[in-house]
């Protein structure tokens, strides 16, 4: 950290500078985890999301945390940067890439026809669903780099009731 006081060691940096306010790090751990726990997507599609908002990115901190129960093999991660070429991904999960690849920095870009693709794999509820976790992806890395949270490895599933890495 440069500019805010580090907490315990014990505490990852994330959590330890979100601790700062433990009201507001509590109510972020609870909205980060409900897309993760309601059951309305695939937890291998959040998380090919949520790495992929986070290589859009360039977040260091985001990209070494791995959630062991998405069933990610290492070589479908290792095909994510460039998931556009890959046959490694199935239809649904190609229609919420090229959502999530959009997310950080080309919203504006996200189209009826990026949607209706999407729909084709998805119920309303469960699009609703992956578009509040792919903005949440996008917090959550825009949090990181401007806290300048250094990159603690971890292997953890997101819940709400766990430490933010």
């Amino acid at each position: 950290m440069t500019w805010l006081p580090s907490a315990a060691a014990s505490t990852p940096e994330f959590d330890a500078v979100l601790g700062l306010r433990p009201e507001l790090r509590d109510l972020f751990r609870r909205f980060y985890a409900t897309p993760w726990d309601d059951d309305l997507l695939p937890r291998s599609v959040l998380e090919l999301c949520r790495l992929r908002v986070a290589g859009v990115h360039d977040c260091a901190a985001e990209l070494a945390i791995q959630d062991p129960e998405a069933g990610l093999t290492p070589e479908k991660r290792a095909a994510l940067a460039h998931w556009q070429d890959s046959h490694a991904f199935s239809p649904l999960e190609r229609a919420a890439l090229a959502i999530a690849e959009k997310m950080p920095w080309q919203h504006h870009e996200i189209s009826d026809a990026d949607y209706a693709e999407l729909r084709r794999h998805l119920d309303e509820p469960a699009t609703v669903a992956l578009t509040v976790a792919l903005a949440l992806f996008d917090a959550g890395c825009r949090l990181r780099l401007v806290l300048d949270v250094a990159p603690a490895p971890a292997a953890t599933a997101p819940s709400a009731a766990r430490p933010l890495h």
